[in-house]
């Protein structure tokens, strides 16, 4: 309970949490509604269609994905079923088109998001967005430094306790190093780093599938490291070269590293992007016995059913998914125990 505190501490740091959820969802709502609208879709639907029809008219090929976007549109009032022989569509009046920049969001992560909507009509043709194609590389870059991934990032190492272990440390999907750095600085002020002791009691790791996002992380390191320690450590702090984190390209659900190498593996805001089941599977492959594998992941129910859908205009993004399914998957693969933390769901499973 009381690591749990800590957590909730951490998060409250942003300001209300429940004032802040309602304009994300706002947000990424808004962002599809207006999407949709200016490709004419909700004016088509003034007269009822069929999935057929929509598809037709729209020459959108992926008739899964538009069922899903469909669903979406239907749970949210959006959109009516009306159901028979073969349903059909229609816009519910008045259509409501709130929209609203949140309060913890910059410009890169806004532009960002607004970009992977803008390409949902193309992901509904059959094309998928590159992860850091075009000025998303340049957003990722900027979006990574946000406030918000710092205070889910210590919540999830307050619920976890991970501080107090030791061991090789792999940081899974570490874009561009930002938060790693941030990593190091957390041990180093536990002191876990010694100039007297190159190879340190931590070994740390950042992993990322995207290679420009790894040269950043690579280059900018001791850039990084000066945003997280005060002008009095990070003097002592950049002696301590040896010790700063080796950088490797690798999947999730591919980890380029043996049975059993490391003692904690954390993964914030991954899953979502992968294959989930196998990432969990990897994961637990690569951590030892009585080892720790903990991050942060939004699920189902409470997650934005909008929100997963700009997730999805990328190849490979699996989506969200409800806490029983990481329970059962990771309890397949041997973990022993697996604990969560609201609201911002922090997990954390032992092996």
């Amino acid at each position: 309970m009381l690591k749990k505190i800590h957590a909730w501490i951490e998060l409250i740091k942003l300001g209300n949490i429940t004032a802040i959820r309602k304009e994300i969802n706002t947000f990424f709502r808004g962002n599809i509604i207006r999407v949709l609208q200016e490709e004419g879709f909700f004016s088509y639907l003034k007269t009822p269609r069929t999935v057929e029809e929509i598809a037709a008219h729209f020459q959108w090929t992926d008739i899964n994905f538009l069922h899903e976007l469909l669903e979406v549109l239907v749970e949210d009032r959006t959109l009516k079923e009306i159901v028979n022989e073969s349903p059909k569509y229609q816009t519910n009046e008045p259509l409501d088109t709130s929209w609203v920049v949140p309060r913890i969001f910059d410009d890169a992560m806004k532009d960002l998001w607004i970009n992977h909507a803008k390409f949902l009509p193309k992901r509904l043709s059959g094309l998928y967005l590159p992860f850091t194609g075009g000025f998303n590389l340049f957003n990722w870059d900027n979006i990574l430094t946000n406030k918000i991934y710092e205070q889910i990032r210590r919540a999830a190492f307050a619920f976890s306790g991970a501080l107090k272990y030791r061991g090789k440390f792999l940081d899974v999907g570490c874009g561009n190093g930002y938060g790693t750095a941030a990593i190091w600085s957390y041990y180093y002020k536990k002191g876990a780093f010694s100039s007297k002791s190159p190879k340190s009691s931590i070994e740390i790791i950042g992993m990322d599938v995207n290679q420009e996002l790894l040269r950043i992380a690579k280059e900018e390191f001791p850039l990084h490291l000066k945003k997280h320690l005060t002008t009095k450590d990070i003097e002592s702090a950049l002696k301590l070269e040896a010790t700063f984190p080796e950088f490797a390209e690798g999947s999730a659900t591919a980890i380029p590293f043996d049975d059993e190498t490391f003692d904690m593996v954390y993964a914030s805001q991954v899953l979502h992007w992968t294959d989930p089941h196998t990432a969990i599977k990897e994961m637990l492959r690569v951590t030892k016995k009585g080892g720790l594998i903990f991050g942060t992941q939004n699920f189902y129910p409470q997650a934005n059913k909008f929100n997963n859908l700009h997730f999805k205009v990328v190849q490979g993004a699996h989506g969200f998914f409800h806490k029983k399914e990481l329970v059962q998957w990771a309890l397949e693969e041997g973990a022993k125990k697996v604990e969560f933390a609201t609201p911002i769901s922090l997990f954390v499973i032992k092996k």
